[in-house]
């Protein structure tokens, strides 16, 4: 019986483990432990950060963060910390120190551009340069580029950059690697530039839509699920990046092709139509750009179309410029790849193209001359040539006038010779009745 019982116990026990394994797999996979996240909003204290237009660097990556936190924090399983929740001075490496002391899963570094020549657009992340790090932080860094992108920012990319000791450049990425933390260092948008300003101009709610979107990127990194939000990232396909080997250098080569040529030009207008064609096989086209000069000047650089993904740049695009008239045009153009790195294409020279109201207020004051040309020589003839002038005018006007007086007398001669004619033959005509008339008269009498 105890034999019985014990084989019985033992499969019960069995089936009851499977059981459990079961029950245990079925459910969400949650981690034992909560996730960590660590937001660092960029500068703060004596550390103002960019400055444009009335806008501070450090107060705008406040206002993103804390939005940025309270987003977070309806995931389940979600513990978020910021590096300083106030205007304080605070070193880069103690920020990464923060993290570390808080266990942190990965830091987010959020920050604003700004360019040296006020010439370039869009939004970026920057990666560690190595191993695990930079596969995690390249990871959710296209998710990031995903969402900024998708909101109608354009992209300069997902990048690395090293110093001149083979380290990475930015010490928030530096120090985190040194604690053993992924992290990633978003800039939003460049302030000073038009392209960008519509993105944070609009009033405090746009940035907390910035620090909304950054959590977005962040659940769907780390698959999270919300019941408040009635969203759940389970299954979100998260990219898996290989591990590199070594340092990931940036590109530091320029491209390979850029090659333009002139396809029209509207004489009318001044506007001349080009095709370019550039290419860069380590990176992609970011901006292109045009010189009128031979290259001693250039135009504000422009975004290269990238239909198919943000590092994917179409080979060729054509674009209309408007050239000065009555100027010879050295016409060069320029390309640079994600790491602003700047081929130039080949020289067309462009003939003056003659400026249309430049040649009809030619035509009109040559005509207003002409017309004052004739004036004035009226005006330098001499008395005497005037005067001889009025005289053959006047004797002139004497012949045809006597000659119209002539011809007037003749018709007047010819009317009454008519006349007298006809009052003859009526004179005969009576006269010749009469007689008819007196012989008929005496005829019958003498009868």
């Amino acid at each position: 019986m105890d034999i019985k019982m014990k084989k019985i116990w033992k499969k019960s026990s069995i089936l009851f483990a499977l059981a459990a394994v079961f029950f245990f797999l079925s459910m969400p996979a949650y981690a034992e432990e909560p996730l960590i996240i660590v937001i660092d909003p960029g500068h703060g204290g004596d550390n103002l950060g960019a400055e444009y237009e009335g806008y501070t660097e450090k107060e705008m990556t406040m206002i993103v963060a804390k939005a940025m936190k309270e987003e977070l924090e309806k995931y389940e399983q979600v513990v978020v910390y910021l590096t300083r929740d106030m205007d304080m001075n605070m070193s880069i490496e103690q920020r990464a120190v923060f993290a570390k002391e808080k266990n942190a899963d990965f830091l987010f570094c959020l920050h604003f551009n700004m360019s040296v020549n006020h010439d370039l657009f869009g939004a970026e992340v920057w990666v560690p340069a190595g191993g695990e790090f930079y596969a995690k932080g390249y990871s959710f860094a296209q998710i990031e580029m995903s969402e900024l992108t998708g909101m109608g920012l354009y992209s300069r990319g997902i990048k690395t950059k090293l110093n001149d000791r083979g380290d990475n450049y930015y010490g928030i990425l530096r120090y985190c690697s040194e604690q053993q933390i992924p992290s990633a260092l978003i800039e939003h948008c460049h302030l000073d530039h038009i392209k960008d300003q519509d993105f944070y101009q609009q009033g405090e709610e746009q940035l907390r839509e910035f620090g909304r979107l950054d959590a977005t990127a962040v659940a769907k990194y780390f698959r999270l699920r919300s019941t408040t939000l009635n969203v759940d990232y389970s299954d979100y396909p998260v990219e898996e990046t290989p591990l590199p080997q070594g340092m990931v250098q940036p590109d530091k080569t320029e491209p390979e092709l850029c090659k333009i040529e002139v396809i029209n030009i509207n004489k009318e207008t001044g506007e001349v139509t080009v095709t370019m064609e550039a290419e860069d096989l380590d990176s992609y086209i970011l901006y292109y750009n045009y010189s009128l000069d031979g290259g001693n000047t250039y135009s504000m650089p422009d975004a290269w179309p990238r239909a198919k993904a943000w590092d994917q740049s179409d080979k060729d695009h054509s674009f209309t410029i408007f050239v000065p008239f009555d100027q010879p045009i050295a016409l060069r153009c320029g390309a640079s790849n994600g790491f602003d790195v700047w081929a130039e294409s080949n020289e067309i020279m462009l003939d003056p193209i003659e400026d249309p109201e430049r040649l009809k207020e030619e035509m009109i004051r040559a005509e207003q001359e002409r017309l004052a040309a004739a004036e004035k020589s009226l005006e330098n003839v001499s008395p005497a040539e005037n005067a001889a002038s009025q005289a053959e005018t006047a004797d002139l006007v004497k012949i045809e006038t006597g000659q119209e007086s002539n011809g007037s007398s003749i018709e007047i001669v010819m009317i009454i010779s008519l006349i007298i004619v006809i009052l003859l033959c009526i004179i005969f005509v009576s006269f010749f009745m009469a007689k008819m008339i007196h012989l008929l008269i005496k005829g019958n009498k003498e009868r």
